[in-house]
């Protein structure tokens, strides 16, 4: 028995900034001036981003949390940075409505009412508390208090594969299983005002924030009359050789830390490929019969290694692209953003979805 990808949700945060704008306030976080804040404004000029959601800006655009927190030491910045606990009691406030209308929109489109879930898979690297997302998101929504739950932390932003193998595990071994995967990420609250760090700048430049739900069944699941859902195929993982120290991403005092090395797209490109390769290979594919490709945008220079080494068109990373654009790099949920739209406009199966963290690590997705 397999399982099927019945449905996707997506929610945003209600306030979007447009790039320049976050720039700018980036800027005055940091104290930068003259040739700093030109430098700071081309790097996001740069980024891919054009648009991105944030819970620490208000709907005037202003960085209203960043102000009321202890001065980082040596920051030089006019706003302050808050503390892990600052940023964390925000989270706890914030996370769960997002999820919330993810999972919402998640469920309408299969069709099914709350107390249809039976299993709920959460996911977040952004946040953490006790009771946590999960019980938030099944008084909100009204799911049955004896669902079984599954909660998968701090594995960045390839998360959204690792719960969609837990859901179809789930469903594969109960025909009777309706498995909600729910991700939500809020990492404007990890904004850094020491940028110097390795790759700092680049993931204040590139991170935002949203939620993505999606709901996993058995073969037999799904309204009668519509088209097939995408079936869940493979779901492999690889862990890349010497590149422990390419990606980290850590607790700190001041928030969580991230480091990115401009190593990444170089080691993406070297490893992935024969990675890929010997995936289609198993299931007697090859690159050139994937209808839809849902690479996560980790940045431009990313999706553009990937693209080269893997010989694709343009067309190929064209949602990827829209989605880093229109939302920026959300860590977990930016996966299902791009899925979703292979779902709305029909793409052809089979897709291959491919993401990366901290390891360096790659996840896929094989979905026909």
């Amino acid at each position: 028995m397999s399982a099927r990808l019945l449905s996707i949700g997506l929610a945003s945060p209600e306030t979007t900034i447009d790039q320049a704008a976050a720039a700018g306030i980036a800027a005055d976080l940091i104290g930068a001036e003259g040739r700093a804040r030109r430098a700071l404004g081309a790097l996001y000029r740069r980024s891919g981003v054009e648009r991105r959601g944030a819970v620490v800006v208000d709907g005037a655009g202003a960085p209203w949390f960043f102000g009321g927190g202890e001065r980082e030491g040596g920051a030089g910045g006019k706003g302050g940075a808050p503390t892990t606990g600052e940023r964390l009691a925000l989270y706890h406030e914030c996370a769960p409505p997002l999820g919330e209308r993810a999972s919402r929109e998640a469920l309408t489109r299969a069709r099914l009412p709350p107390d249809a879930i039976t299993h709920l898979v959460t996911v977040s690297c952004t946040g953490f508390a006790a009771p946590g997302l999960d019980c938030a998101l099944i008084a909100r929504l009204g799911l049955p208090p004896s669902v079984r739950r599954t909660n998968i932390g701090f594995m960045g932003c390839h998360a959204a594969i690792n719960a969609l193998r837990v859901a179809d595990a789930i469903a594969r071994a109960d025909d009777a299983a309706v498995v909600l995967v729910c991700c939500v990420e809020l990492c404007s609250l990890h904004f850094r005002h020491d940028p110097e760090r390795d790759g700092q700048a680049v993931a204040n430049a590139l991170f935002a924030d949203g939620a993505g739900a999606a709901i996993v069944a058995s073969e037999g699941a799904g309204a009668p009359g519509r088209d097939r859902p995408p079936r869940v195929l493979a779901t492999p993982s690889r862990i890349f050789p010497d590149s422990a120290d390419a990606m980290a991403w850590t607790i700190g005092d001041r928030g969580f830390e991230m480091t990115l090395s401009a190593r990444v797209p170089e080691l993406l490109e070297r490893h992935v490929p024969e990675w890929v390769d010997d995936l289609l290979g198993a299931h007697g594919l090859r690159r050139a019969d994937i209808g839809g490709w849902a690479i996560h945008p980790g940045g431009p220079r990313v999706v553009g290694a990937l693209r080269a080494a893997l010989d694709l068109g343009p067309e190929a990373c064209a949602h990827s692209t829209g989605v880093l654009a229109a939302h920026g790099n959300m860590s977990s949920p930016t996966i299902l953003f791009i899925l979703d739209r292979l779902m709305r406009a029909r793409t052809p199966r089979p897709w291959l979805a491919l993401a990366f963290g901290p390891g360096l690590a790659g996840e896929a997705a094989l979905l026909g």
